[in-house]
């Protein structure tokens, strides 16, 4: 008998799962504005809503273009396989981290800007964010934690 791999509808993961990112640092970067004003205030709403637009044009497609193009092709593999698990998937999400954003890098600014710019602390923060990615993902599908063959 084949064991169920994962609880939950791979699409519920692919709607929810390139807004959590990018939200969660739009949050984090409001706070930080509200921290390091001395006031107390909140920026003007339009700067709100321009940082928030800007997230979304650049960060959310870009997210939902990884997940479709590379990370449900490899989920359903996984699946098809009977090799689906929550460790595999969150590695193949860091190690997509750094690639990825890469190669979007190179369209949005050239391969000379790129290649300066790549430092270490960057490649270890596009994978921690990728590997929360990776984690929200898991969840959202139910993906088990890791394979149990069968005796």
């Amino acid at each position: 008998m084949m064991q169920l791999q994962h609880k939950r509808s791979l699409w519920l993961g692919i709607l929810i799962t390139p807004w959590v990112v990018p939200l969660g640092f739009f949050i984090v970067n409001v706070i930080g504005m509200v921290i390091d004003d001395s006031g107390g205030n909140l920026p003007p709403l339009n700067f709100i809503v321009d940082v928030l637009y800007t997230l979304i044009l650049y960060s959310v497609l870009y997210y939902y273009v990884v997940t479709l193009a590379l990370v449900a092709p490899m989920f359903l593999w996984l699946r098809s396989k009977n090799a689906l698990s929550a460790i595999r998937l969150c590695i193949w999400f860091a190690v997509l981290g750094p690639t990825t954003l890469f190669i979007y890098s190179v369209l949005l600014d050239g391969p000379s800007v790129t290649w300066a710019r790549i430092d270490l602390i960057g490649v270890l923060y596009s994978m921690a964010l990728n590997l929360i990615n990776g984690i929200i993902f898991c969840m959202l599908t139910g993906v088990r934690l890791c394979v149990r063959q069968a005796a």
